[in-house]
């Protein structure tokens, strides 16, 4: 006679506050990619002729970014583990290819970097240090929400 199964065992989650606030954040810094995409095409159609390779990649970047992001926080604010790794993977590497990533690409020293970045004078550089602050927050949140687990026994 076989023994009769036992209540299932409960599935890991994110942590549910953390992974709230991950996934209220990872919308905002989309907004902010966003805003810095918008800014460059606003560039753009104003530029004479063609616009700048810089230009199109800040256009393209900013929106899928921005899309990918918004996806990887719906994950996480559903508290799923691996959209929160997700989330603070896309965050991290964000944070990591404006700082380091583009300087290499278009040979802008990193010092010339960093004080565009947080020199808040012009739009895309507001947009992108709010972006940049937005996904260092977000990063943290979501490696929170996804290495403290929680055991919902409703879900």
């Amino acid at each position: 006679m076989a023994a009769a199964p036992g209540p299932a065992r409960p599935k890991p989650r994110a942590n549910a506050v953390a992974a709230m606030i991950a996934g209220i954040l990872a919308p905002l810094a989309a907004v902010m990619l966003v805003w810095f995409a918008l800014y460059n095409v606003i560039v753009a159609a104003e530029a004479d002729g063609r616009p700048s390779g810089i230009t199109v990649q800040n256009m393209v970047s900013g929106i899928v970014s921005a899309v990918v992001l918004v996806i990887a926080g719906g994950f996480t604010f559903a508290r799923r583990i691996p959209g929160a790794w997700t989330l603070f993977g896309l965050c991290a590497f964000h944070v990591v290819a404006v700082f380091v990533g583009a300087p290499l690409v278009w040979g802008t020293p990193f010092g010339a970097q960093v004080k565009w970045l947080f020199s808040f004078d012009d739009s895309d550089s507001t947009a992108m240090a709010l972006t940049i602050i937005l996904a260092v927050l977000t990063a943290i949140t979501a490696a929170i929400a996804a290495s403290v687990k929680s055991y919902d026994t409703k879900n």
